[in-house]
């Protein structure tokens, strides 16, 4: 019985193969679905993005796991073969990533580095520029948002957060639902997307949304691009209720060369890269997962297919 990798090339199929190998060196591992000779024996898959109705090619599948923390690429295959369990990817090197990356958005912006970098002349001489406020806000409170949460609590923030269900996280001040996230809004200098992607974050960031903000709150969306509905962004920016934003997500990828954030000053844009799956890292969790999987013990993160995540 073997296990089946099918990830895009950009991904590094290769490397997770080999990173599970060393930890289990007699496992069978076909990696590339066209690779496959026969369907019978794949018990487990990882995949990213793989062809609508795949798996239903492998009638002895015990169990399907995303090659990252979101599930929105698997849900997305209508053709998902009936019963069989989801799981997700949780990892520490990746939410360390990912903070890292949120960190170094924020002080760019609040240090106002990037205003340097094109003027030199931007601010007078020997004076600190620094964009007031300190209030961060987190939407989604899952491993990557408590992971920042942490981070920006560290280096001195206020720290909110927003999810679906009320959560306690030591030094952050929680909301859920639509009042709290009225609440948590206005006070919000830098808002962070980290949402997962369902029926109910889907254009969730909007005009009326991003207008309850306090006035010239920064936007970071690193969730999923069909969060934000982006005809309202540049809007938002020209008015100065967005003082900027960084998007590192979008509806469709890569961004396409003449779409109008490439060319908007007030928009940091970033190729997907916040963070990303380190083979190494993430192998003993897929290959604790296959063990489970083929003795039919229970998941570790296993996907509610009723919240989508």
């Amino acid at each position: 019985m073997s296990l089946l990798i099918s990830l895009p090339e950009s991904m590094g199929p290769r490397a997770l193969c080999s990173a599970l190998l060393d930890l289990e060196p007699e496992m069978k591992i076909v990696t590339g679905h066209e690779n496959v000779q026969n369907p019978d024996e794949v018990e487990f898959a990882v995949v990213w993005n793989h062809p609508e109705g795949l798996l239903l090619n492998y009638p002895n599948l015990k169990a399907i796991s995303s090659y990252g923390h979101g599930a929105d690429g698997l849900l997305a295959d209508s053709k998902l073969p009936e019963g069989i369990p989801l799981v997700r990817l949780t990892n520490e090197t990746m939410a360390e990533w990912m903070s890292e990356y949120l960190l170094a958005v924020v002080l760019l912006q609040r240090r106002q580095l990037l205003q340097h970098a094109e003027n030199p002349n931007f601010i007078e001489w020997g004076i600190a520029a620094r964009h007031p406020g300190n209030q961060l806000s987190i939407l989604g409170l899952g491993y990557l948002g408590k992971a920042a949460a942490k981070v920006f609590l560290k280096n001195g923030f206020e720290v909110a957060g927003w999810s679906r269900t009320p959560k306690q996280v030591e030094g952050v001040s929680s909301f859920s639902g639509n009042d709290g996230l009225t609440e948590m809004l206005k006070s919000t200098d830098y808002l962070v997307n980290l949402l997962p992607l369902t029926t109910e974050t889907t254009d969730l960031l909007n005009t009326e949304t991003l207008s309850k903000l306090k006035r010239g709150a920064y936007l970071i969306n690193v969730g999923r691009g069909q969060t934000l509905v982006e005809e309202d962004l540049i809007p938002l920016l020209d008015d100065g209720q967005l003082s900027g934003a960084c998007l590192d997500v979008f509806r469709t990828e890569p961004l396409a060369e003449e779409h109008p954030f490439r060319k908007h000053k007030k928009i940091l844009i970033t190729p997907h890269n916040s963070s990303s799956t380190p083979a190494d890292s993430v192998a003993p969790q897929i290959l604790e997962n296959y063990k489970r999987a083929v003795s039919g013990r229970q998941l570790l993160n296993q996907v509610d297919l009723t919240h989508g995540y």
